[in-house]
């Protein structure tokens, strides 16, 4: 096997595994930055090698196609040296280059159609619809930076657009040698390191973000400004040096604006996204808090009227002593009413606790819903304020808003110990089985309309749970939701 065969394998095989790595960015990205339920699997992983085995075919079969049609071709190809070039313009080859351009061109249509199918595979929900947005992400992005390097590298070897028509349309010669190592090279650093920063910084972390339609639009037309604006020097073939000069400037921006700037620019809006999110979610933390505290004044009147039942029971006393036997009766019935009235009906063992599930116990009676408790926690919790309300004031609200969405609601919240754990279950009815694993799979997941700043309690349940170094289960049935907490004692 000659050097330059070698040299062709490695070339295709680290174009393939550049491919590979970009079908695995596309759908990342469609977790992270568009909330669509993906999974992806150590299986799904190994299918994206695929591709390779399709070019490894395709190379195999096109070496005995072109060898049967154009024997004088290939003849001559195999026996030209490394700075012969063929293009469409040489009478002996114009045949052959005709047919390796028409047969790249079914080897890219075979990858993208392989690639639809793997994105109809990992998408879990819309599956033909999220197949062909994938893939045609996959397409825009792949041409997107083919073209940005492409025309960097000519303006870099002084915008001529003889360079330009090499690198386009001809094959083999030193400077489409020169220009597919600094393509593949380029690629390879720029899929890694995106797919680095996706995947730790991102995926795995489980830091979800839906980007807005106007950022999503936004992205799309700078797409289409840098598909279109480095062609328009060349619809002049007259270069002067000053244009040389002006080419090597225009090479530095179109790196730094083509390359750097969209994953800036991502960087840029998921972080302000995941703030406004932040804000809502303590917004809405402060405002339970508040409640709560007000819930907490509330109570002053009852812890009055305990320090004075010592009168009362003294007058009562009195009242017997005098032989007033009936009077005494009823001031006693009276102060057993109102100790009664005043007994707090719901008890967890944890005073924060108490507070909010008293609140939400009031919403649920207000809206005719069935609740139930059962169940103490010894101790309570040795949580932050903040944090409790985070994890349970999410959880009620929640099954609150599935139950509501029934025609008889219920919710009963249940607590259980165990020798490492408290086990909090909170159960709602519910209008039909919930897909679990979307559930926490999917960021900004909900039934509400205003999906902009739903969608996030459980992804916050879930964090703050794992700060104790507890554990969350969810379980669902036909006709009911139970999300189990447990919290290290």
């Amino acid at each position: 096997m000659n050097k330059d065969v070698v040299i062709n394998i490695v070339t295709m095989v680290l174009s393939d595994m550049n491919f590979m790595m970009i079908m695995l960015i596309i759908a990342m990205i469609s977790v992270c930055f568009l909330g669509r339920y993906v999974v992806i699997s150590r299986k799904m992983i190994i299918a994206t090698l695929g591709v390779l085995a399709l070019q490894l075919i395709y190379l195999f079969t096109a070496d005995y196609i072109l060898a049967f049609f154009f024997p004088e071709a290939v003849e001559y190809i195999n026996n030209m040296s490394t700075t012969d070039t063929v293009g469409l313009n040489d009478p002996d080859t114009a045949n052959y280059y005709v047919a390796v351009l028409f047969m790249n061109i079914f080897l890219n249509a075979m990858v993208f159609v392989y690639a639809f199918v793997f994105y109809l595979i990992i998408h879990k929900e819309h599956r033909f619809l999220r197949a062909v947005e994938s893939t045609i992400c996959l397409y825009l992005f792949y041409s997107y930076v083919n073209n940005t390097i492409r025309y960097a590298y000519v303006f870099f070897r002084g915008g001529s657009f003889d360079v330009l028509e090499v690198v386009t349309t001809e094959l083999g010669g030193k400077e489409v040698g020169r220009f597919n190592a600094l393509l593949i090279i380029t690629v390879s650093a720029i899929s890694i390191i995106l797919l680095v920063i996706l995947y730790f910084g991102y995926y795995k972390k489980k830091r979800y973000y839906v980007l807005k339609i106007r950022d999503r639009v936004l992205f799309i037309v700078w797409l289409i400004l840098f598909f279109t604006i480095p062609s328009v020097p060349f619809y002049s073939e007259d270069v002067s040096g000053q244009y040389e000069l002006l080419s090597f400037v225009f090479a530095i921006i179109i790196i730094l604006l083509g390359i750097l700037a969209p994953v800036l620019l991502v960087m840029l809006v998921s972080g302000r996204s995941m703030k406004e999110k932040n804000e809502y979610q303590e917004n809405y933390l402060t405002a339970e808090l508040e409640y709560i505290e007000q819930y907490k004044r509330t109570q002053t009147e009852t812890r009055a009227f305990r320090h004075d039942i010592i009168n009362n029971l003294s007058l009562t006393s009195m009242m017997l002593e005098e032989g007033n036997v009936d009077g005494a009766g009823e001031h006693l019935k009276e102060l057993l009413g109102s100790v009664k009235a005043l007994s707090p009906s719901i008890i967890t063992g944890d005073e924060m606790l108490d507070c909010i599930v008293s609140m939400k116990a009031d919403k649920m009676r207000e809206l005719g819903m069935d609740f139930s408790l059962d169940g103490v926690i010894d101790g309570g919790l040795h949580m932050k304020p903040m944090d409790v309300c985070s994890i349970f004031a999410n959880a009620l609200d929640n099954a609150i808003e599935a139950a509501s969405q029934v025609t008889e609601p219920w919710v009963n919240m249940k607590i259980k110990r165990t020798e490492k754990f408290f086990i909090i279950k909170i159960a709602n009815s519910a209008v039909q089985k919930v897909d679990v694993e979307k559930l926490f799979m999917t960021a900004g997941y909900t039934s509400k309309k205003d999906k902009e700043h739903h969608g996030f309690g459980l992804r916050n349940i879930a964090g703050t749970v794992e700060e104790y170094d507890g554990l969350l289960k969810a379980e669902s049935e036909d006709n009911s939701f139970a999300l189990s907490i447990m919290i290290p004692r």
